[in-house]
């Protein structure tokens, strides 16, 4: 079966109700449920839609297994939830019975209809390189990061509002489970203006004014819901020193620049700040693209900071790096770091790129290119 993942609003059941030939809505059918969930389940025309299946327990899971223990032809039921359980218990009890998917919010490439089209990772792997030249794509409007990826967002103007609602109805899940809401929207607001940042833990709950058990709950409910989507260190026994902290994303760009008070002014005076969500832009349309084709999405960070790669991506034929710069005409400097990584990893490096927001593709070196960020959603 599949289990399908993601943030609340990001259209998990409206996707999923076209490929189902029933459906149960949670809470609306629980009572009809929880009579005797087998026979219900098995009464029902396949496949089967159970949307927010959490709000039924993992008591639901156990009845699904026995269904599909009996019976074990595949695709019967797809599953969708907003909110993963604080705990399965012992085990899962649909360990080697369902494949987990996760919808996050749309890409540039999805908001602009084209979210079909082979995506530029797929195709390096596959061993195409994009075309080398000036002027090749456009240039990165700033106010692009503020195009919010929630479907219900896409068609407006201004995405404020809607945001910090979002963000607001977030936080009244931590009051349901007994936190304090205010203060863990003010955790999601430091977490916003760290975007881009591999922090130490104390610094992100000195600065929300919590201490470090509090801050452990909010942590493990940001992941739960879906809304952090923080990048892990690389770990090598090749490379030496690595840093272990996480670099800290929220999932949506627009929501971390909402959150942070930002706008498009502020961002073209302060170019650093603006090269941070440029990198958080730049993350949001990997993450699909490394879910497609099976890869894992990493940051480098040697311990004392000398080298910096915002974006390593595992796959099957090896490393592929990218280091994001809010600069229209990167220069060799600027691929020093990758010039390292090719160097140390040998044949398993695939391909760098220096991501900008110009407009030009060209080497940079060895195996490493200049690339416009606007050709990652295209």
């Amino acid at each position: 079966m599949v289990i399908l993942d993601g943030p609340r609003g990001v259209g998990k059941t409206t996707t999923a109700a076209r490929v189902v030939a029933s459906s149960v809505y949670l809470p609306h059918d629980l009572e009809m449920l929880r009579v005797d969930p087998v026979h219900f389940l098995r009464a029902l025309a396949e496949p089967v839609l159970i949307d927010e299946w959490q709000l039924a327990g993992t008591e639901l899971l156990w009845a699904i297994k026995r269904v599909v223990d009996d019976d074990p032809r595949p695709g019967r039921f797809v599953l969708t939830g907003s909110v993963e359980p604080a705990s399965y218990g012992p085990t899962h009890p649909l360990t080697g019975r369902a494949a987990r998917l996760v919808m996050r919010p749309m890409t540039a490439a999805e908001l602009d209809g084209s979210g079909a089209a082979s995506t530029l990772l797929a195709r390096v792997i596959a061993g195409e390189l994009p075309a080398v030249g000036s002027r090749v794509a456009p240039e990165l409007d700033l106010g692009e990061l503020f195009r919010a990826g929630f479907p219900a967002a896409r068609e407006l103007a201004d995405p404020r509002t809607f945001l910090e609602a979002y963000a607001a109805l977030i936080s009244h899940r931590a009051g349901e489970e007994g936190r304090d809401s205010s203060r863990f929207l003010r955790t999601m607001r430091v977490l916003a203006t760290l975007t881009g940042q591999a922090v130490p833990d104390q610094r992100i709950w000195a600065a929300a004014d919590i201490n470090k058990v509090t801050w452990k709950l909010y942590d493990d409910l940001l992941i739960r819901v879906h809304l952090s989507a923080n990048v892990s260190s690389l770990e090598s026994n090749r490379l030496k020193r690595l840093t272990a902290y996480p670099k800290r994303f929220l999932c949506d760009t627009a929501m971390a620049l909402v959150l942070a008070d930002l706008d498009v002014g502020r961002l073209s005076a302060d170019p650093s700040l603006a090269g941070r969500y440029v990198e958080s832009f730049v993350a949001q349309q990997l993450r699909p693209q490394v879910d497609e084709v099976g890869g894992s999405l990493f940051h480098l960070r040697t311990a004392g900071g000398e080298r910096e790669i915002d974006c390593v991506i595992e796959t099957r034929r090896g490393l592929i790096a990218m280091e994001v710069k809010h600069a229209h005409r990167p220069t060799r400097a600027d691929a020093r770091a990758l010039d390292w990584l090719r160097n140390e990893a040998g044949p398993s490096f695939v391909q760098g790129f220096v991501v900008h927001t110009g407009t030009d593709c060209y080497p940079l070196g060895e195996r490493i290119l200049a690339l416009p960020v606007t050709m990652l959603t295209r």
